[in-house]
């Protein structure tokens, strides 16, 4: 049996970039490649964050951060309706959904790699991008996925940030390994 620090930080950022690049192309039919970090702080407005673990013999957390627009959008295509029809939790949903198949894809890597581990049920979060209280409902809900592993050791973890253009908006992804 292979061990969880086989895994390191650039592999995951690897294997998050191509499942994102997957699941828009495939789910959503939406181009979507990186963009430069600095363009995250574009981001204003209202968001929905997506936050998602695996557990087991690796722990990794990660929260896809989704501008409502596009979040909006994703929702439209995969529930083949207009936007004005769609609900909050029908947006959720989707968001959630994109965020079980992106860790999804990256869980697949480290299982083939014999290591044991398990997802963790997505939970999505809303606010004002940037805000004390969204940082604040992430860090709960990352901790709730967390569960019994206990706090993260910041020194002991590596923690990375990715953002993509997803068709005509910005996703940006926060991971913690």
């Amino acid at each position: 049996m292979n061990h969880s620090s086989e895994i390191c930080i650039e592999s995951v950022t690897e294997w998050l970039t191509q499942a994102v690049q997957d699941v828009s192309e495939t789910t959503f039919s939406q181009a979507a490649y990186p963009a430069r970090p600095l363009e995250k702080s574009v981001e204003s407005g209202e968001v929905l964050v997506a936050c998602i673990g695996i557990r087991g013999d690796c722990q990794l957390e990660v929260a896809l951060h989704f501008p409502q627009l596009l979040a909006g959008r994703l929702a439209s295509l995969s529930l083949e309706m207009p936007a004005a029809e769609l609900d909050e939790k029908m947006v959720d949903d989707v968001a959630g959904e994109f965020s079980n198949m992106v860790v999804g894809a990256v869980k697949s890597r480290i299982s083939d790699l014999e290591i044991v581990c398990a997802m963790t049920v997505p939970r999505v979060v809303r606010g004002t991008a940037g805000t004390p209280d969204l940082v604040q409902k992430v860090k709960a809900a990352l901790a709730v996925i967390r569960g019994s592993a206990g706090p993260r050791d910041p020194a002991a973890s590596a923690f990375n940030q990715l953002v993509f253009h997803v068709g005509e908006g910005l996703l940006h992804l926060e991971v913690q390994l």
